[in-house]
C-alpha cells in the first residue's frame, strides 16, 4: 500500500533522532526566569491538567525561550511543558539578530518567551473551526503568562505577531505561526528562582539535532496549512498574522499583583453545570474585575464586544456593570434553548449566565485587514482567561465554549445584526468529577454528536 508515492510502512517509520545522551545544562538566570514564569502560568499543578484551558485538551502551540547564557551568547530553547523539558536547539548571532528584527531585547536576568501556533493540532479534530480554537487557546496562554510574570514581580513587553522570529521556529518545525512574544525582566528578589528548578530538565540538544532531519510535518498537516490562505494561483501564502504588528506593553512594578498566585493553581474548566443558583455578586465581581484587568494590561486597546446573558431570577439590579458591557436578563430562557444554542451540549444547559464575545462580521472576514481576525480572537481569549482566574477566587464555575450556533445566540441575546459570536464563557454551579466531553466525543463544533 502506498500513500502519495511512498510505501505506507516507510511513511510510518519514525526515528528517535541522534544517538547519545544530550548534555545536561545549568540554566543561567535568564532561563531560570522564563522557566519560573512558565511553571506558574503554563504547566499547571499536575500532569493531568495544564494552567490554561484548551478545546479537546489539544494545546495547539509550541513555546520557545530566547535568552543569554553566562557567556553573553543568546540561545534558543524549545520547551516541552508536559515533560518539564527545556532543550537548547540553537545559539549564536542569528538568534540575537532575530530579536532585533522583532524589536525586542532579552533583558538582563530575563528572557523572551515566544509562542508559536500549530493550527493542525486543532483542525484535525475540529476542521476549519480549529483555527479559531488555536487562536483562542493561545490567547488564554499568552494572558496567563503575562499575569504570571506580574505575579512573580516581573515586567513584561508583549508583542503580537512580531516579525523576524519565523526563521527560528521554521528551522525546527514547519507549518507553525508566530503568535506573540513576551520580553520578561528579571523577577523580584524574593521570587527569583535558584540555580536548581524543581522538576525541570535542561539539556543541550544541538548535537543530537545535527544528526537528525528537521521535523517533517505530516502530509495532512501541510494540506491543512496550505488551506488557511492561498494566493489566486493556488500557492500557499504567508500565515494569516504575518502582515500585522500590534505592539502592546505591560509595565508594572512596585504594585500588588493583578492576580494572586493561588488563582493559577486553582483555575479549572467546569465539566458541566448543575441545577441551582449562583450568587449574582460572584458573576458581577468576576466579570467586572476581568474587564478592569484587561484594560490595565492592554492600555489603549479596546476590549472585545461583550454581552452578558443572565438567566437567574435573583440578578440584583443595583449592581454597576463595566462600561461597554451589554446586559440581557433572560430569566425565562429554558434549558432546551441554551442547549440548542450550544450545539446540543446538554451538560451546559443549566448555565446561570453566559458571556458572549462578539465582533462585526466585517472585522472577521476582511482579508485586507491583515491580523484583525487574530486581534479580535486575542482579546476574546485574553478576557476569557481573566474570567477563569477571577472565578477561581470565588464560588463560581466557568467553562469556555467554542461550539455554538452564532445565529441562535444573536436572536436570543438581541445582538447587533452585523455581529457574529466568536467565543462564549458559561458560568454556573459545577458538576464535579465528570469527564470533559470535548476530550472524548466527536467535535460539537461541527454539529456531529454521534
Amino acid at each position: 500500500m502506498e500513500v502519495r508515492g511512498k510505501p505506507l510502512w516507510t511513511r510510518m517509520a519514525v526515528s528517535a533522532g541522534g544517538g547519545g545522551q544530550p548534555t545536561a545544562l545549568t540554566p543561567a538566570v535568564g532561563l531560570r526566569t522564563a522557566l519560573a514564569v512558565l511553571d506558574l502560568g503554563m504547566v499547571g499543578t499536575d500532569n493531568s491538567r495544564r494552567a490554561v484551558p484548551s478545546a479537546g485538551a489539544v494545546h495547539p502551540y509550541e513555546c520557545y525561550i530566547l535568552t543569554s547564557d553566562d557567556t553573553g551568547a543568546t540561545g534558543l530553547y524549545q520547551v516541552d511543558p508536559g515533560r518539564r523539558l527545556c532543550q537548547l536547539v540553537s545559539r549564536g548571532p542569528q538568534v540575537a539578530e532575530a530579536l532585533c528584527q522583532a524589536a525586542l531585547i532579552s533583558p538582563e536576568g530575563g528572557a523572551v518567551i515566544v509562542l508559536a501556533t500549530r493550527p493542525w493540532l486543532s483542525m484535525r479534530k475540529y476542521g476549519d473551526r480549529g483555527y479559531l480554537y488555536t487562536q483562542l487557546d493561545t490567547a488564554h496562554l499568552c494572558m496567563n503568562l503575562v499575569l504570571a510574570a506580574d505575579s512573580l514581580g516581573g515586567r513584561v513587553v508583549l508583542r503580537q505577531c512580531p516579525p523576524g522570529l519565523e526563521p527560528l521556529v521554521r528551522e525546527h518545525g514547519e507549518c507553525a505561526e508566530i503568535h506573540s512574544a513576551l520580553a520578561v525582566t528579571a523577577l523580584a528578589a524574593d521570587d527569583r528562582p535558584g540555580a536548581e528548578l524543581p522538576r525541570w530538565v535542561v539539556r543541550d540538544a544541538r548535537a543530537a539535532r545535527q544528526h537528525s532531519l528537521r521535523r517533517q510535518p505530516h502530509w495532512l498537516e501541510r494540506i491543512c496549512w496550505e488551506s488557511l490562505r492561498t494566493h489566486p494561483d493556488g500557492a500557499a501564502a504567508a500565515p494569516l498574522g504575518a502582515a500585522g504588528l500590534l505592539p502592546m506593553a505591560v509595565r508594572r512594578s512596585g504594585r500588588a499583583p493583578l492576580v494572586p498566585r493561588a488563582a493559577f493553581h486553582s483555575r479549572r474548566s467546569a465539566t458541566g453545570f448543575a441545577p441551582g443558583t449562583v450568587r449574582s455578586h460572584d458573576i458581577h465581581s468576576a466579570v467586572d474585575r476581568a474587564v478592569s484587568i484587561l484594560t490595565t494590561v492592554l492600555p489603549g486597546q479596546e476590549p472585545p464586544h461583550a454581552t452578558l446573558v443572565i438567566r437567574q431570577d435573583n440578578a440584583a439590579g443595583e449592581l454597576t456593570w463595566p462600561a461597554g458591557l451589554a446586559i440581557r436578563r433572560l430569566t425565562g430562557l429554558d434549558n432546551d434553548s441554551v442547549s440548542e444554542a450550544f450545539m446540543v451540549q446538554s451538560h451546559l444547559a443549566e448555565a446561570s449566565a453566559v458571556l458572549l464575545l462578539h465582533a462585526p462580521t466585517a472585522s472577521l472576514t476582511d482579508e485586507a485587514a491583515g491580523s484583525r481576525l487574530q486581534t479580535v480572537l486575542f482579546r476574546a481569549g485574553a478576557l476569557a482567561q481573566l474570567i477563569y482566574l477571577e472565578a477561581a477566587q470565588r464560588d463560581l464555575s466557568v467553562t469556555g465554549v467554542g461550539g455554538f450556533d452564532s445565529e441562535r445566540w444573536k436572536r436570543l441575546a438581541n445582538l447587533p445584526a452585523d455581529h457574529d459570536v466568536v467565543y462564549a464563557v458559561a458560568m454556573g454551579l459545577d458538576t464535579p468529577h465528570v469527564a470533559k466531553l470535548d476530550r472524548l466525543a466527536v467535535a460539537y463544533a461541527q454539529n456531529e454528536r454521534s
